[in-house]
């Protein structure tokens, strides 16, 4: 069973229907706009950076660096512009 199943289950315990709904939800692609939106967020923080450092962090897989910020920030980029009316 997948995170976004078993969390869809806990939180909506014996109803199929927004069971459903919350994985359809936590499984959708992104928009063209919260694409967009995300690259807005962390493109200063990029150009700012020696090219090594983003280097770094496109290819790092795990571990503490510098790059979880920018994670972070294209996070809440996407989830800002996806309850945006």
């Amino acid at each position: 069973m997948s995170i976004i199943s078993s969390k869809a289950e806990h939180v909506y315990k014996g109803n199929a229907l927004l069971q459903e709904a919350y994985i359809a939800g936590a499984t959708r692609q992104p928009t063209e706009e919260e694409i967009k939106a995300a690259c807005l967020a962390i493109m200063p923080y990029v150009m700012a950076q020696p090219s090594r450092q983003v280097f770094d962090f496109l290819t790092k897989a795990t571990g503490a660096y510098p790059g979880q910020e920018i994670v972070r920030k294209v996070i809440d980029a996407i989830q800002g512009k996806a309850t945006e009316e």
